[in-house]
Parts: C-alpha cells; structure tokens; sequence
C-alpha cells in the first residue's frame, strides 16, 4: 500500500483508539490542477479516481469506509450532533460520542478544527471559513459537546492548514463582522484577515486553556507543494479531507 505524507496533532497521539488525520495534496492518483491526492468529489475532477484517492486515505488510517460521516457544507455556523454514518444536510461542524464513527470535513483554505475530549470520549470536527467565524460556530460546537457532558477544560483541539492573514484579503463587507484587532487595512476598502486568530480566540472564549491548543501554522495558500488552495486555484482546486473519530 502506497504511503500517504498524512498531519496529525502531537497532542492526539497519546490516545490510541482516537483516529485523527488531515490529507495534504501528496500521494495520490489525481491529475493536473488536481494533483495529486483530491478529495473533493464535486470540484472538476474525475470521480472515479477521487475515488481511490479517497480508498487509499481510508486504508492508511484503517478505516471502514461505511463508517464515514460527511457534511454538506454550506460555510454555515450549523452544527449537528450525529450517531450514524452518511451525509449530513447543511451542516459545517459534526459531533459524536459513537465509537468506530469518523466524521470527515473538507478545505482548501478555510480552516478545520478537531475537538476531542478524552474524558467523556467525544469528538467534533469544524469546517470554519469567514463565515463560520461570523456566525462563532467554533463556540455552538463546543457548547454543544458540553450538551454530551464535556468540560471546556478538558478539550484538547487541533487548528489544522488554512489561509493565513498575509493572503487573506476580504472586502469592507466581510470585514465589519470582525473586530479590527484581527484585520490589517491594504488599499481602499480591502482589508486583511486573520481567521486563525478568531478561531483560536473563540476556543479560548469558551474556556479551553491555551495549553490544550495546538495550531498548524501552515498556510494552504503560499504551501503549494502541500495543499490545495481555492484561493489561489479558483474553480479547479482540489480538497484536502480532515477526518476524526474514536475506534471501539
């Protein structure tokens, strides 16, 4: 079996049964804009061979491919709490205390946010773009992971690859959703913005401690050779898959 170039959060490592990847662009079996590992089943490409590309992921993590949950993601700040695999209408965050059930999000610049807490055995997974953050979908997933009996506290959480700052421009717009402490002027009425750090302020909002946080400081948009980016590759770019779950 080919070996894919897979990122994982150190701070999830320590928990055997908690299965938690994020795909880069290596390994795979898509062509041109696409190349090489896609995901992304709606954005050009060919399906039978994102078919594969999505096999080969499962295959490196071991796991079952009717297992799978999957969003419609609508760049929404809709969250659902599941117990059974398919895919979820309307929805950018995902929750569950099942065992052997991985939910999955796709990107290509916003960012994905793993939760897991080790005590009560609960994981989410947050699609969050401009307007996820807008709309604090970070904070409605957390809280409702406290519905299942978690405590902020005890929640470690990953910031998977998104857009940085640097190449995140947005118009006036977009930009009034935000505190200015998150954006930098560049040219009349554009601005830019620095969706990492409303994430990160929103999880510590919600009580997380900061030491429980680990951020991917990666940028999908300058890291070429690793992401995708619909940034910088418009309507042909491919998908990266972030997945979590705990095996039973």
């Amino acid at each position: 079996m080919k070996r894919l170039e897979l990122i994982q959060f150190n701070s999830f490592k320590t928990y055997p049964n908690l299965i938690q990847a994020f795909t880069t662009r290596k390994g795979g079996f898509s062509q041109g804009s696409y190349a090489s590992l896609n995901m992304g089943v709606s954005v050009g490409d060919d399906p039978l061979v994102v078919s594969k590309n999505r096999e080969l992921f499962f295959e490196n993590i071991s796991v079952p491919e009717n297992r799978l949950v999957y969003p419609q993601q609508i760049h929404s700040n809709h969250t659902k709490q599941v117990s059974e695999p398919g895919t979820i209408n309307a929805c950018d965050a995902l929750i569950t205390k099942e065992k052997n059930l991985f939910l999955t999000v796709q990107t290509a610049d916003c960012f994905p946010v793993f939760m897991f807490d080790p005590d009560q055995l609960c994981v989410g997974l947050v699609h969050s773009g401009w307007r996820g953050c807008a709309g604090n979908i970070i904070g409605r997933t957390i809280r409702e992971m406290q519905q299942l009996g978690s405590n902020p506290q005890h929640l470690l959480i990953g910031i998977g690859a998104g857009i940085q700052q640097a190449n995140y421009q947005v118009d006036q717009e977009v930009a009034r959703q935000f505190d200015p402490v998150y954006l930098k002027a560049d040219g009349h009425g554009r601005y830019k913005l620095n969706l990492q750090a409303v994430i990160l302020d929103q999880i510590i909002a919600e009580g997380v401690p900061v030491e429980n946080i680990e951020c991917l400081n990666l940028c999908t948009f300058d890291r070429e050779d690793l992401f995708y980016s619909y940034r910088r590759d418009g309507q042909k770019s491919g998908r990266m898959m972030g997945l979590i779950g705990i095996k039973g």
